[in-house]
C-alpha cells in the first residue's frame, strides 16, 4: 500500500531533548535541528546558511521576545520559529594580527576577501509535533 502524499514520520524522542535544547537528526538526505522551547518543538535546517556550520552545536537565546539560534562557527543568528537569517556573521579576527608572522597575515587577508563574497541565506523550516513521546516530522512525499 502507498504512503500518502504527506505523512508524519517519527524521529526522535522526547526524552532526548531536554527544553531549551537542539538534537541533530539526518533524515532523507537532509540535516535538521530539532529544538525544545520549553514543551514546544520546531525544526530547521540544521546546517548554517553561511558556511554549513551544524547550528545545533550553538545556542539558543531569547533576545527581546524572540527565539534565537546562533551558529557557533561565526555567531549568525536565526529565528527558530521561521528560520529567517537575524544577523550577519562576525568576521573579525580572535586576536591582533600584528603578532602573527607576515605571509599568515596575507593569507588571513585573503581569506576574508573571499569570505566577504559568502552571503548568508535563511533556513528552510519543518513542521513538526510531539505525538506522546515521539517527534515527528512532516515529509512531503
Amino acid at each position: 500500500m502507498a504512503k500518502p502524499i504527506d505523512s508524519w514520520e517519527t524521529i526522535a524522542k522526547a526524552s532526548e531533548l531536554p527544553s531549551r535544547s537542539m538534537k541533530h537528526v539526518e533524515f532523507k538526505g537532509k540535516e535538521i535541528a530539532i529544538i525544545n522551547l520549553d514543551g514546544k518543538y520546531y525544526a530547521i535546517n540544521d546546517r548554517c546558511g553561511h558556511m554549513n556550520a551544524p547550528l545545533s552545536k550553538g545556542e539558543i537565546r531569547n533576545v527581546q521576545g524572540k527565539d534565537i539560534v546562533t551558529c557557533p562557527l561565526h555567531f549568525s543568528t536565526f529565528d527558530v520559529v521561521t528560520g529567517k537569517k537575524l544577523s550577519e556573521p562576525k568576521m573579525s579576527p580572535p586576536m591582533d594580527m600584528a603578532a602573527l608572522p607576515k605571509p599568515l597575515q596575507d593569507a588571513f587577508a585573503h581569506a576574508a576577501q573571499i569570505l566577504a563574497f559568502v552571503k548568508t541565506y535563511d533556513m528552510e523550516t519543518f513542521q513538526v509535533e510531539k505525538d506522546g513521546e515521539d517527534i515527528k516530522l512532516k515529509i512531503n512525499s
